[in-house]
């Protein structure tokens, strides 16, 4: 955890990313103290970086405030800024709002690196961030691998506030008069993350004064086992499959049912499965077939079919 200071943002970049400096990055800036106290850091670190910012026309004038907020520290600090406003053409779906956002805006940030060549995107989540994603996956029944957290560095999504708590970057904002916006939405506990944040989260932390450095800690060791324990099963998976992992390939059956249940669930979580899914899939009669949302699997008797979605292949 530690304090966050200028200095300790850039000793947490140098652990991210060897020689950082000569990159080129794009943050993604809510307007929000998280995100707005990110974009500060980076504008004092003399790193090369452009901002991105989406406006989703849901809270109406507050939503614009936002935009605002970012376009004119964007302005006053000469970085170059993308800015999205959703209108009647982006269809809003029936179901999940926040998924729909999501996907959005991860198809903003892609569209905006590959046209100006950014390497890597930058978001500001932070510990409690990582408190409430552990506790949403526990809720799900995820694997080992949805309880390890967060990652620093995903697939060139890097996350250099990951190990300070909401209270530290607070405090940094405040230090440094770093203007921000509260999105009040989020007092509202329509959603999961919502609930969790606002009823969950605040009763945890009541229990002990040190509860995020534990959870912090602890999750680092999760991370490790989880590391571990993947190379096993990434090793049992080669030895079982036979053709092309990315497009179509066969599992034996029989040896694959004779690994440690461990093992067994998570090759089949590797195939797209989940929760109850896995349950039936590990039952499965001769002549079955699943589809997730990766794979579609046929059971044979001494082998199981298994071929790529179409649009999903790597």
């Amino acid at each position: 955890m530690g304090q966050l200071s200028l200095s300790a943002f850039k000793k947490s970049m140098e652990n991210l990313l060897e020689n950082y400096g000569a990159k080129n990055f794009l943050l993604a800036v809510s307007g929000g103290a998280d995100s707005m106290v990110l974009a500060h850091l980076f504008a004092n670190s003399g790193i090369k970086f452009q901002i991105a910012h989406i406006n989703y026309k849901l809270r109406g004038s507050d939503s614009d405030l936002d935009a605002k907020l970012v376009e004119d520290f964007c302005d006053k600090n000469q970085v170059k800024i993308h800015l999205y406003e959703v209108s009647e053409k982006d269809e809003k779906p029936e179901g999940s709002i926040q998924l729909w956002a999501r996907e959005l805006r991860y198809k903003f940030f892609r569209n905006i690196q590959e046209t100006e060549n950014l390497e890597y995107l930058v978001t500001a989540h932070h510990l409690n961030d990582q408190l409430e994603t552990f506790l949403i996956n526990l809720s799900r029944g995820s694997g080992i691998k949805g309880l390890s957290g967060i990652p620093e560095n995903d697939h060139k999504i890097l996350r250099p506030l990951l190990h300070y708590p909401k209270y530290e970057i607070y405090r940094f904002a405040q230090e440094k008069g770093i203007v921000f916006r509260e999105d009040l939405s989020n007092q509202k506990n329509e959603y999961l993350r919502n609930k969790i944040r606002n009823e969950i989260v605040p009763k945890l932390l009541e229990t002990n004064d040190n509860f995020l450095k534990n959870f912090s800690d602890s999750l680092a060791y999760m991370k490790s086992a989880s590391d571990f324990l993947q190379n096993i099963v990434e090793q049992s998976f080669k030895e079982l499959c036979t053709g092309e992992p990315d497009t179509e390939f066969t599992l034996n059956r029989k040896k694959l049912f004779a690994l440690e249940p461990f093992i067994v669930t998570e090759i089949i979580r590797k195939l797209g499965f989940s929760g109850a899914e896995i349950g039936k899939v590990r039952t499965a009669e001769t002549g079955k077939f699943f589809r997730s949302k990766t794979h579609e699997i046929s059971f044979e008797r001494s082998q199981i079919i298994c071929r790529k979605r179409p649009g999903k292949q790597k």
